[in-house]
This record gives C-alpha cells, sequence and structure tokens, in this order.
C-alpha cells in the first residue's frame, strides 16, 4: 500500500515538473517556444490541476484538427471528448470571445478617425486575423467620425449569421453613436459578398433608418484585398430598395442616410 501511495506521488511530482519547465519556456522565450501540443497541454492545466495532460492534448488535436478548431468547437462537441468535463469544455469554448473582447477594448484605445473607406481598412487590418467562423464587427462612431468603440456578433458553425436586432439595437444607440461601420472576413479568404451578406447588410441598413443612426459602409476584407458595399454602390441601392419597399418611414431619416452614403468617399477639400 505505501510502495503505491509513493508511486502516485512519484507520477504527481513527474507531472507537476513537466509543466514548470513548460511554463518556463514560455516565461523565458514565450508561447513560440512551445510545440502545439504542449501548448494546448499547459492551457489544460488551468481547468485540470492534477492530472496529466499530455494524452488529452494529443487527443483534441486528433479530434479537431488543429489548435484554431479547438477553440471554436462547441461547448457540446468539446464535451464529447473523453477526458474533457464541462469547466474544461467552458474554458475552451469561451476562449474566443474573451480574445475578441480584447481585440475590441485594444480598438477603442486608438482614438482613430475613420472619414472615408480607406482609413476604414487600415483600421481593420491592424486587428486582422483569419478565423474558422466568421465574426461579424461593428464600429461605433461620434459625430466626428471617431471611434468611440466596438463589438462583434460571433457567427454560427455554418459560417451563418445571426442578426439579434434588439441586441444590436441597444448597443448601437446611447453613448454620442452618430454613425456605424461594419465589417467581416471570410474564412476561405473570398472578399465578395454572398446572398447572406447583402441581407444582413439590408437588415442592419433598415435599423439604421428606422432608429437614425447613420450606416457608412460593410467591408469585407482579407490581408490584402477587400469590398466595400458603399464604394461598389451597394448601400445606394438598398437605399433605393428601401423608399419603394417602406414609403412610410420618416423621409428625414431616409435624406439623412442618403446623405452619409454619399458624403463618406468624397474627396476630401484642399486646405486654404
Amino acid at each position: 500500500m505505501k510502495e503505491k501511495a509513493n508511486e502516485i506521488i512519484k507520477k504527481e511530482n513527474v507531472h507537476t515538473g513537466h509543466r514548470q519547465r513548460l511554463k518556463s519556456k514560455v516565461k523565458e522565450n514565450g508561447l513560440k517556444s512551445l510545440s502545439t501540443h504542449e501548448a494546448v497541454e499547459l492551457l489544460l492545466t488551468y481547468t485540470i490541476p492534477q492530472k496529466d495532460t499530455n494524452h488529452l492534448a494529443h487527443t483534441l488535436l486528433n479530434e479537431f484538427g488543429n489548435f484554431a478548431n479547438i477553440l471554436d468547437a462547441s461547448y457540446e462537441n468539446l464535451c464529447k471528448v473523453k477526458g474533457v468535463g464541462a469547466e474544461t469544455a467552458l474554458f475552451l469554448s469561451t476562449l474566443p470571445s474573451y480574445v475578441e473582447l480584447y481585440k475590441s477594448s485594444k480598438l477603442e484605445n486608438r482614438n482613430s478617425t475613420l472619414r472615408h473607406t480607406q482609413d476604414c481598412v487600415d483600421y481593420f487590418r491592424a486587428n486582422f486575423e483569419v478565423r474558422s467562423r466568421e465574426y461579424l464587427y461593428f464600429v461605433l462612431l461620434n459625430k466626428l467620425k471617431r471611434v468611440i468603440r466596438s463589438f462583434a456578433i460571433e457567427g454560427n458553425d455554418d459560417c451563418s449569421i445571426t442578426l439579434d436586432m434588439p441586441y444590436i439595437t441597444s448597443k448601437i444607440t446611447g453613448e454620442n453613436v452618430d454613425s456605424i461601420v461594419i465589417y467581416h472576413t471570410h474564412p476561405n479568404g473570398n472578399v465578395f459578398p454572398s446572398a447572406d451578406d447583402l441581407i444582413t447588410t439590408q437588415n442592419i441598413l433598415n435599423l439604421c433608418c428606422m432608429i437614425q443612426v447613420k450606416m457608412y459602409d460593410h467591408i469585407i476584407l482579407n490581408e490584402t484585398e477587400y469590398y466595400s458595399f458603399n464604394q461598389h454602390g451597394e448601400l445606394t441601392k438598398m437605399m433605393d430598395y428601401l423608399c419603394q419597399v417602406f414609403p412610410n418611414l420618416r423621409r428625414a431619416n431616409l435624406r439623412l442616410q442618403q446623405q452619409a452614403i454619399e458624403e463618406f468617399n468624397k474627396p476630401e477639400k484642399p486646405k486654404k
């Protein structure tokens, strides 16, 4: 019995020593000094403090293919993996949302002014990241076109975006919000809008007209290219549709939005 207890203690010491070595590598040389399975292994120790996580790290990578797919997996799918408990599944599945919160907060600190589409593209690319699912980003501006803050809506597993209009309304009203710009990326890198992208844009434009918040542009981008709904005339077409389908919508609201679309990409007048 005593020998068995000593063996268990010895195994725990080996695991503890291995974890400390991983942590020391990260402290000295950063996370890049770890292999992918070591990075997953170390991550798992924060919710599995007493057991060896090496085997589970390999199991997760074999099951989902790579690190990004592990974090993008749903809570339910993670729970199906042997050795992954509820706490670990919740921890892993919410990490991408924490990353988005970090990125949104970082954007707020930049105090940028977005006067036209190229400003927006430069601003968005500063935090560009290829993801295995879509995220729709909303950037809120004041009357001087300065960034107030931003937030993101996470896409579904099939890369579609579900619009919760009451939630979006609550996020883009108040705090001196005058206008918005939205953007997203496609996991396949294609910048051309899908049918769903057109519907999403139309629905958000409709909402903006109703609550008197201007929408300047919707941009799809990758590392080298972008597609602007404003520059390609898509927002103007959508405004024409709005005027026909919702004739009772306040004309003042429609004129305000039309002017915003037209003025956003006008060349600035040279200073005298």
